[in-house]
């Protein structure tokens, strides 16, 4: 008999409405959904938080792990964790650099409404991910999710995954387009030079589930944005275990003149503060723009060729497991979970 964990986290998927607000609650109507629709196969359900997703935190994902260990046998056919949409694209890219090398699949699984509401997309993300577990078997970490207006439950790589719209709440991949889809009962692949081939799903001697990494809350990110001022970033008290700086789409930013507009000013205060500086996303490229090449001339460190979310879990997980700069330098620069993207 197929065995599944379920691994509750809050979300809106379980969550009510009452007097027009959204929030958490403690009945369990999933565990009801479950057993109506599948007879034949044995869940196992457990609640480690029970937040909305907006109010997770890296070490949250620490707690999700630790649950998963404690309760985990290697009977499991694979792992379900429901989560909410807001903070969906972290948790996958978190999740994702953690089962890396997990023999066994994990999806994520979220909803546009309460569970137990009509029309909740929760329901054919949660019916598409078990038979995904139970007809697919794929190694890897994946998201579940049917898009409005749909007939179909997309699934996505966990390490791809943007930010759902807000306008349209349409979750997509960081390079347009699913892994696969699940319609009709069945399981269509999506065949492009973007997928990785099936067979990387499908290896062997892939290590068991052990407990080996945790997550940082100590990794700030800065958003670049037109007229944004570093002077109001006081570095002087705490300071943080590393920054990750986002860039335009063209891997630029602002760093004309020397003033407190300029990223290369904050760039040698934190340098300063013996502060290790990231940069992320770049898609690294034949010719560069000149405010890129001034950077690279600077030698920050670069997380080329994945998401922000990822290169943000990344960090999180690197310096939540290793104090020494070798292993954490050695931890970036392997290529964990199919995040790097191959044009």
């Amino acid at each position: 008999m197929t065995k599944i964990l379920i691994v509750l986290t809050g979300g809106t998927i379980g969550s009510k409405i009452q007097n027009n607000t959204i929030n958490v609650t403690q009945n369990n109507y999933l565990k009801d959904f479950l057993d109506s629709n599948f007879k034949q196969i044995n869940f196992k359900i457990i609640k480690p938080l029970n937040i909305l997703s907006e109010n997770s935190l890296p070490s949250d994902w620490n707690i999700i792990i630790k649950s998963i260990k404690k309760n985990w046998g290697n009977n499991f056919d694979g792992i379900i964790i429901t989560y909410g949409t807001d903070t969906l694209s972290y948790a996958s890219s978190a999740f994702s650099q953690f089962f890396y090398n997990f023999d066994k699949p994990v999806i994520l699984v979220s909803s546009d409404k309460p569970l137990k509401e009509k029309n909740s997309t929760g329901k054919h993300n949660l019916v598409s991910a078990v038979n995904f577990i139970t007809k697919k078997k794929l190694h890897g970490t994946f998201v579940a999710y049917k898009n409005p207006n749909l007939e179909f439950v997309s699934f996505f790589l966990g390490s791809r995954v943007k930010q759902i719209n807000p306008f349209n709440n349409k979750l997509d991949s960081i390079l347009g387009g699913e892994f696969c889809r699940y319609q009709n009962n069945k399981f269509i692949y999506i065949k492009n030079n973007i997928n990785p081939k099936l067979s990387n799903f499908k290896k062997k001697n892939f290590i068991k589930f052990e407990e080996r990494f945790s997550f940082s809350n100590k990794i700030l990110i800065i958003k670049t944005y037109p007229g944004i001022n570093y002077k109001y970033f006081n570095l002087n008290k705490d300071k943080p275990k590393a920054i990750l700086h986002s860039l335009y789409h063209s891997g630029t930013t602002n760093i004309k003149d020397q003033n407190n507009f300029s990223l290369l000013n904050f760039i040698e205060k934190c340098r300063s503060k013996k502060i290790i500086f990231y940069l992320s996303p770049i898609n690294k490229k034949k010719n560069i723009y000149q405010s890129l090449k001034t950077l690279l001339k600077l030698k920050v460190k670069i997380l080329d060729g994945m998401s922000f979310e990822s290169s943000y879990a990344k960090l999180s997980l690197a310096y939540g497991s290793f104090s020494s700069k070798k292993k954490i330098e050695k931890f970036l620069n392997k290529n964990n979970s199919l995040e790097k993207i191959k044009f």
